[in-house]
């Protein structure tokens, strides 16, 4: 009788070991299916700034796909992180060193004007060939093989908001981000991006044009506040 009861105790272990086993790798399935999705197909991104304010406020979220890499005038996107650190210990000293002589006035590793370490969101203004210039905020875009300049607004065809605020009176241009530059005819790769928010926010004007190897995805729903759920294009 002990020796039933302890084979039928034994199997029923067995039993329960297979099901938690069916069960534990039913759940690794499903976090490695979605991460996939995640990583290659569709991802959640949290805006942590002000710098697109005010059709994506601070945490506004919004769904990006890496599918999509060829974006439009108007669409928004996400810049991958850039990251120009120095990598060995005796650079960094040697940098620190400068940086602290010259009160972070130079370096000798880090690059001024390029993009954070975190990825950053921003909107396409103009494609490849095309010529563009900015007053008071305001790009005027010239598509290639055309002959007239339209506003980034009269162009665009998904319509978006600006924030500008006015500056102060006698505010010096130069100090801050531009709010106007003459003309600028961009490469055959190269794509101009800014911030919605145009008066504090860093973007091609301090950076340049981007590259479209610069280009992590492109935005296609936007799901929270709840009042702005919305598709992207």
């Amino acid at each position: 009788m002990n020796k039933f009861v302890y084979e039928l105790s034994y199997s029923m272990k067995k039993e329960l070991q297979k099901k938690i086993l069916k069960i534990i790798f039913f759940i690794l399935c499903v976090i490695l299916v979605i991460n996939l999705i995640l990583y290659f197909l569709i991802f959640p991104v949290r805006q942590t700034s002000v710098s697109m304010a005010p059709d994506f406020d601070k945490n506004s979220c919004v769904f990006f796909t890496p599918l999509k890499k060829s974006p439009s005038r108007g669409s928004v996107i996400l810049l991958k992180k850039f990251d120009n650190q120095p990598s060995t210990f005796a650079k960094k000293f040697m940098n620190s060193v400068v940086e602290f002589v010259t009160l972070r006035q130079c370096s000798l590793f880090y690059q001024k004007n390029l993009m954070g370490k975190n990825s950053q969101m921003r909107r396409v203004i103009a494609l490849p060939g095309d010529s563009i210039y900015m007053r008071d905020y305001v790009v005027y875009v010239k598509p290639k093989g055309e002959k007239h300049f339209l506003t980034e607004f009269e162009i665009i065809k998904e319509p978006y908001n600006i924030n500008i605020n006015a500056a102060p009176f006698n505010w010096d241009s130069s100090v801050g981000v531009y709010g106007s530059f003459d003309e600028i005819t961009l490469s055959e790769d190269e794509y101009f991006v800014l911030a919605d928010n145009r008066n504090s926010s860093m973007d091609s004007r301090m950076w340049g044009p981007i590259k479209k190897s610069e280009i992590a995805s492109s935005s296609v729903f936007q799901f929270f506040p709840l009042n702005k759920l919305r598709i992207l294009k």
